[in-house]
C-alpha cells in the first residue's frame, strides 16, 4: 500500500517520463489498462485463482503469467508466479522431473480383424449377482469389437488367460500380438498360460 501511495504521489508531481502510463480512477490505479495491484495478500489470491481456476488449471509459470497481465500489473509479476508455482503441490506431483524412456512408438496398424487386440480391466464396480465384479475387456484394433467379460477380482494370469480362452479364442482364434498395460510379468505368464490350455 505504501509503495502505490509513493507512486500516486510520483504521478501527481511527475507528469512525464517513467510514469505517464499511470492513472488514477476512482481510488484505483491504473497502468493502461491494468489494475495495478499493491503488496499484500490480494496478490497472492489473484495468482492462485489464475494458476489453479479455469476447467484444468496447474498451469505453469508462462500461462499463469500471460492470464494476470491482461488485466493486472504490479512490479516483480513474473518473479511471483514462480515462486508461487514452485511450492504447487499439485504441479509438483503432476509435472515430475523424471527422465523420458525414449520416444513413443506408434502400434503397427492391424490389416485384418482379431489378429491384434489390447485388453484391460475396469475395477472398482459394484458386485453383481454372480459376485463378479471386474470387467475383463478385450478390443480388436482393426474393427473396435469388444468383449466385455464380467470376472472376479484376480491378478492371476491363469483365471485371465482361461476367460481370454473360454470367450474369445475359441470365438476368433489367437491374435498375433496383445497390447496391455498390464505389466511384463503378467502379460508374459498370460501367453505362456495361453498356450499351455
Amino acid at each position: 500500500m505504501l509503495m502505490t501511495m509513493i507512486l500516486v504521489k510520483s504521478i501527481n508531481i511527475v507528469k512525464k517520463g517513467a510514469f505517464k502510463d499511470f492513472f488514477k480512477h476512482d481510488a484505483f490505479l491504473f497502468k493502461g489498462t491494468k489494475l495495478c495491484v499493491p503488496k499484500g495478500s490480494m496478490r497472492e489470491l489473484f495468482v492462485k485463482e489464475a494458476h489453479e481456476g479455469g476447467l484444468m488449471g496447474h498451469f505453469g509459470v508462462q500461462k499463469t503469467l500471460d492470464i494476470l497481465h491482461d488485466h493486472f500489473f504490479w512490479p516483480h509479476m513474473k518473479h511471483d508466479m514462480h515462486s508461487f508455482c514452485n511450492k504447487c503441490i499439485t504441479c509438483k506431483r503432476a509435472k515430475s522431473k523424471s527422465m523420458h524412456h525414449g520416444m513413443f512408438m506408434p502400434l503397427p496398424v492391424p490389416n485384418s480383424p482379431w489378429i491384434d487386440i489390447s485388453m484391460d480391466f475396469v475395477l472398482g464396480l459394484p458386485r453383481s449377482k454372480g459376485e463378479k465384479d471386474y470387467v475383463f475387456i478385450i478390443i480388436d484394433r482393426f474393427s473396435k469389437m469388444a468383449h466385455f467379460i464380467p470376472c472376479h477380482k484376480s491378478g492371476d494370469a491363469n483365471h485371465v488367460a482361461n476367460l481370454f480362452f473360454k470367450e474369445v479364442v475359441r470365438l476368433h482364434g489367437f491374435p498375433r500380438s496383445i497390447v496391455s498395460d498390464k505389466d511384463v510379468k503378467f502379460v508374459s505368464y498370460f501367453w505362456k498360460v495361453l498356450w499351455v490350455s
